[in-house]
């Protein structure tokens, strides 16, 4: 196991940082604004679905948020790749079969709630009959990953970054698959260019999560080969954070999760996720939260998410494998929210309430991350 020389000095902080009960950061996390929030994720899904075998749609996301972006004078970068396509949906009508003329991810279309979702925004879901899929050459479709940089005030070299990924499956707007973590990430970026933290903070829109986290991987390659991974501090990732409900044994654990594993029944709560490796920065963001935004209800796996394999299903998971820090916050998808990549996640299923809390969590646990590792590095 790797640590670079920078993140054996910060993996103590979790013990103090949030110690201590900062005015400054507390004004900041209570600036978040649910209306913020509903603009961005209304916005958003009127583009449709954002399925990454669709340049055209996707080009239409980026340039939506980096103008937002740019209306806050904060600075943005495209890592530009290429990715594959090879998988063509057939719908089996009652009369004919139907080739729809797009090219999809080839393994991210086999979900019957994905099916569901092309044919009911084709008005032909109660004509079909059952589906198919054929393998037609592979296109290269570009992806754009768009990073913003917020440059830290004291130790500009040392990055936390914060990403969400801004694609959704095929036939859905994806309201909570992830245009709530797309949303919460614009509205930090806005808090954060005001209240600048201490080391620079990297907001990371990634590209074409959902057919296998090619844009967090292409992402995590590009560091290495640059040689910027060891300025790594850690990484916040949310997807799936907006849907929360208080109704009785509305929360599933994953399959095979121990007893003590297993979260509460009742779907109403923000999960945080780490592994071995990110269970200092776990506990930075539990006792962040606990402190600037008591009424937010938690569950925590601070060490053992990476028992899980259902943990690994989002962007943080190729940084777990460079054994950088990482916590994914979730609202645990198909495990709770009945409209889990199916054409009814819609944005009137989303709790804004919530959502401005999860917003306000975020930037608390950044401002305290970035501080205690300028506290760090200025001890060394």
């Amino acid at each position: 196991m790797r640590f670079a020389p920078v993140l054996l000095a910060l993996l103590p902080f979790a013990s103090c940082a949030s110690a201590n009960y900062h005015t400054e950061t507390a004004q900041v996390a209570n600036q978040t604004r649910s209306a913020s929030l509903q603009t961005h994720v209304q916005k958003l899904t009127s583009l449709g679905p954002r399925r990454a075998g669709d340049a055209e749609k996707c080009e239409q996301t980026v340039n939506y948020l980096e103008a937002e972006l740019h209306s806050l004078n904060i600075s943005t970068q495209r890592e530009i790749f290429s990715a594959p396509v090879d998988g063509q949906l057939e719908l089996i009508l009652e009369d004919l079969t139907m080739e729809l003329p797009e090219v999809y991810f080839f393994d991210c279309i086999r979900q019957a709630s994905v099916r569901d979702g092309i044919a009911n925004s084709y008005h032909m879901l109660s004509k079909v009959k059952s589906y198919g899929l054929k393998r037609v050459d592979a296109v290269d479709v570009p992806q754009t990953n768009l990073l913003a940089t917020i440059p830290g005030t004291r130790f500009p070299e040392l990055v936390l970054e914060i990403s969400a990924h801004y694609d959704t499956v095929p036939g859905t707007v994806g309201a909570d698959d992830n245009t709530s973590g797309v949303a919460v990430l614009l509205e930090v970026a806005r808090l954060l260019k005001e209240q600048a933290p201490a080391c620079t903070v990297r907001l990371c829109f990634f590209a074409a999560e959902e057919p296998g986290l090619l844009g967090s991987k292409y992402h995590m390659e590009q560091l290495i080969a640059q040689g910027e991974i060891d300025a790594l501090i850690g990484l916040l990732n949310m997807d799936g954070v907006g849907y929360y409900t208080e109704e009785e044994n509305s929360q599933q654990a994953p399959p095979g999760a121990p007893f003590f594993l297993a979260p509460p029944t009742t779907g109403n709560f923000l999960a945080m996720i780490g592994d071995a490796t990110s269970a200092d920065l776990a506990h930075l963001v539990e006792k962040n939260a606990q402190q600037y935004v008591p009424e937010l209800p938690l569950f925590v796996l601070a060490r053992l998410g990476g028992m899980l394999p259902d943990t690994r299903r989002s962007d943080h998971a190729p940084y777990w494998d460079a054994d950088i820090p990482a916590v994914l916050l979730t609202d645990t998808a198909n495990f709770r929210n009945p409209h889990y990549h199916c054409f009814s996640d819609e944005a009137t299923t989303l709790d804004f309430h919530r959502l401005r809390q999860v917003a306000s969590v975020v930037v608390a646990a950044a401002l305290a991350a970035t501080e205690q590792a300028a506290v760090n590095q200025a001890s060394r």
